[in-house]
């Protein structure tokens, strides 16, 4: 090779590199970025006077509109959170902020009232009300929270990878229609049970990380995937108990659970008590002689109710409406009978929960009987695709 060759070389390989350090590679070259976190709010305390907060490892407080770095330390001893009429109190010191964000720095962890928790804490102060403490956290992580309060984690995979993904999507559901609000979700029956760090297991955690990003759409949106524990034969239609009509929804046969320990339930109760739980919501009923079912809908639950007084008068009433008063874990679901005996009465009743949806005993049951847990969610909900979210179109938060 000649000298002039060499120099010509040497030129090239100089004006590369230096193209590369003020340009940068080409985009083609450039490393795949990991996809935005998504993060849900959870509303794990409402209403607290009070409550107890430790911290370890270093953290920050910062003012939740504006990002203003408030307080930055070391580690949290156990102190006391306090509703001021003029701010927040943690510990000693005071913060005249009604809104502030709690942020651990480099992997250090929360404790609110001893159970522990993943993510960062805004805690807002809200007038005549108290302490809202909201767990904002990656939706993975949220789900791990969920999956042991909801299903056992010594089910069959299957079934906890079904329940992963209806969790995920109906975490994803109500992100969407709460964006105006301080929080997503609570963290209770009325959306989904979370118990934070406290509550994750090895098995579901796997069934998490093996569907990750995993979610149910129908017709390109995310599909309110809600689920219940246990259908006693038939899941019910959506449009029977919210303003929502969706083919998934619709309602299925279920011949899984019938071996479920909630296949069947009786309760007691007295008529007095009924009588006074009505009355405090309003209806104004005299001592009650009688209740009658009048109607049932496709899968067997009630839909109306006639109650009868002992001075001959009559009050309808809906089923649905009848268990939220009567309180949904004494009637355990809309499908039972009515037994009659003087100044009290049972119930003989089928199934746990509103119906619509994953049976997770039915999801239970199929898993071993070795069906996949795609197939598990295909069932339940007929007519969905499970994508990935970050492939799910507008329905993305």
């Amino acid at each position: 090779m000649c000298i002039d060759q060499k120099i010509s070389d040497w030129k090239f390989w100089l004006g590369f590199c230096f193209s590369i350090f003020i340009l940068g590679f080409p985009e083609s070259w450039a490393q795949p970025q990991e996809p935005k976190t998504v993060l849900v709010r959870i509303a794990v305390f409402q209403d607290l006077n009070e409550f107890k907060l430790s911290i370890k490892g270093e953290f920050q407080i910062v003012e939740l509109s504006t990002g203003r770095i408030l307080f930055t330390a070391k580690n949290l001893n156990e102190s006391v959170v306090k509703n001021l009429p003029d701010g927040i109190q943690i510990g000693s010191q005071k913060y005249s902020e009604s809104k502030i964000t709690i942020t651990p720095l480099y992997e250090a962890t929360i404790y609110i009232n001893r159970q522990r928790f993943r993510g960062i804490m805004n805690v807002v102060r809200i007038p005549e009300k108290g302490l809202l403490v909201i767990n904002v956290v990656d939706l993975e992580d949220y789900v791990k929270g969920v999956l042991y309060h909801e299903v056992s984690p010594r089910w069959p995979i299957a079934a906890l990878k079904a329940q992963a993904v209806a969790a995920r999507t109906y975490a994803f559901y109500r992100m969407e229609s709460s964006k105006d609000k301080d929080f997503d979700l609570t963290n209770d029956i009325y959306s989904q049970v979370y118990g934070g760090k406290n509550s994750e297991r090895y098995r579901t955690n796997l069934a998490v990380e093996e569907t990750r990003k995993k979610v149910l759409t129908f017709q390109g949106k995310i599909l309110p995937a809600y689920f219940h524990a246990a259908c006693a034969g038939h899941t019910e239609d959506v449009s029977e108990l919210w303003k929502e009509d969706l083919l998934p929804l619709k309602g299925v046969k279920c011949p899984f659970c019938v071996n479920s320990p909630h296949y069947r339930w009786k309760k007691n109760f007295r008529l007095k008590d009924v009588q006074d739980k009505l009355n405090s919501r309003g209806y104004n009923i005299g001592l009650i002689e009688k209740i009658s079912v009048l109607e049932r809908n496709r899968s067997g639950r009630i839909r109306q109710l006639k109650i009868t007084t002992r001075d001959g008068h009559t009050v309808m009433i809906s089923g649905k409406d009848f268990r939220e008063i009567i309180g949904p874990n004494d009637i355990r679901s809309n499908n039972y009978e009515v037994i009659m005996f003087g100044y009290y009465f049972d119930l003989l009743g089928y199934g746990w929960g509103h119906g619509v949806g994953l049976c997770q005993w039915g999801a239970f049951e199929m898993a071993r009987e070795h069906y996949k847990y795609e197939d598990i969610l295909k069932f339940y909900y007929p007519g969905t695709m499970i994508q990935d979210y970050s492939q799910a179109g507008n329905a993305a938060p």
